[in-house]
C-alpha cells in the first residue's frame, strides 16, 4: 500500500510540474518590437508630440516606405504621411475646457510571435492641462488596437490600426460637439484656421465666408467614419496643414483633394488591401513560422 501511495504522490507531483507555466527568455527581437511600438506611442503624449512640428522624429521607428491604415481615418503612404497621422493628430492644448492632452499612452497588450510581426493594444489617457503645464483631472480614455510589420532593422514597414468609440471620447473631450451650436463653432474655427494657414499658392477658398458657405452645405460627418466629403475630415486636415500646407490644404478645400472625398466602403476597407499592405494584403501581418 505504501508503494502505491508513493507512486500516486509522484504522479500528482509530476502533473503539477508539467502543467506549470513555462517562461522562456524573451528573444531580442521581441523586446525590440515592443520598445519600438511603445516609443511610437510615447510621441503621442504632450508635449512629446510637438516633435512633428519641428521635424525631429527619432530615427528607427518608421521605415521610409511605411504604409498603413488607421480606421476610421484613412490609408497612408510613406514616412511623412505615417508620422503626421500618428503624431500630428494627437491633442494639443486648445485653451478651451477641458483643454485635454494625452498624459500617457500605455501598451497594455502586446504579442510578437516572430521578428517581423506584432500586435498591440494601447490605452491613451486624456487629462486636463493646467496653466503650469502639469496634467490634472481625467477627461477620458481612448484605445487603439494595431498590427505591425517590421523591416529587418526593426522599423515599422506596415501597420493596420483601429480606434474604437471615438464619438464617445469626443463627447467628453469636446462637449456639445454635435449640437447645432457646436457644429457652427467647428465650421467657423475650421474656416478661420484654413484662412491663416492655406495662403498664397496653397489658398483654397477666397475667404473664411466662402469656406463657411460651401462647407455648411456638406455633410458634417461622423467620427466613426472620417473618410468622406465632410466637415470632420477637413478638421483633421486643417491641423495637418500646419505641417505640410502644400499637401493638406487641398484636402481642406472644396474638392477634398483626393482625401476628404467619398470612399466606397468595400473598396476602401477591403479591395485595396494589396495597394496598402503589399502583395500579401492582410497576410503581411501573419508570421511565416508554420506552414498551412
Amino acid at each position: 500500500m505504501l508503494d502505491l501511495r508513493l507512486v500516486l504522490l509522484l504522479a500528482i507531483a509530476g502533473i503539477g510540474v508539467g502543467s506549470a507555466k513555462q517562461h522562456k527568455p524573451k528573444p531580442d527581437w521581441y523586446t525590440r518590437n515592443r520598445n519600438t511600438v511603445q516609443a511610437i506611442y510615447n510621441l503621442t503624449v504632450y508635449p512629446n508630440n510637438l516633435v512633428i512640428f519641428s521635424g525631429d522624429i527619432p530615427p528607427g521607428l518608421f521605415n521610409e516606405n511605411a504604409t498603413g491604415r488607421i480606421d476610421p481615418v484613412g490609408d497612408f503612404f510613406g514616412f511623412q504621411d505615417s508620422v503626421e497621422y500618428f503624431f500630428g493628430l494627437a491633442p494639443t492644448p486648445t485653451g478651451q475646457a477641458p483643454n485635454g492632452v494625452f498624459s500617457s499612452a500605455d501598451v497594455v497588450e502586446f504579442v510578437s510571435g516572430c521578428p517581423q510581426v506584432a500586435a498591440s493594444t494601447v490605452y491613451f489617457t486624456d487629462r486636463t492641462l493646467n496653466a503650469d503645464n502639469t496634467t490634472g483631472e481625467l477627461v477620458s480614455m481612448l484605445k487603439q488596437v494595431a498590427f505591425w510589420h517590421f523591416d529587418d532593422d526593426g522599423a515599422v514597414l506596415d501597420y493596420d490600426a483601429w480606434i474604437p468609440n471615438i464619438p464617445k471620447q469626443v463627447n467628453l473631450t469636446q462637449p456639445g460637439f454635435f449640437t447645432p451650436q457646436g457644429m457652427n463653432i467647428t465650421l467657423n474655427t475650421l474656416c478661420a484656421a484654413q484662412a491663416s494657414t492655406c495662403v498664397g499658392a496653397n489658398q483654397v477658398y477666397t475667404s473664411p465666408e466662402q469656406c463657411y458657405e460651401i462647407l455648411s452645405q456638406r455633410d458634417f460627418g461622423d467620427w466613426d467614419e472620417v473618410w468622406g466629403d465632410n466637415v470632420i475630415c477637413r478638421t483633421l486636415h486643417v491641423r495637418l496643414a500646419l505641417i505640410r500646407p502644400e499637401v493638406h490644404c487641398p484636402h481642406v478645400g472644396p474638392t477634398g483633394g483626393g482625401k476628404c472625398v467619398y470612399a466606397d466602403y468595400v473598396q476602401a476597407y477591403f479591395s485595396n488591401d494589396t495597394q496598402v499592405f503589399g502583395p500579401s494584403g492582410p497576410g503581411t501581418f501573419t508570421c511565416d513560422t508554420y506552414e498551412d
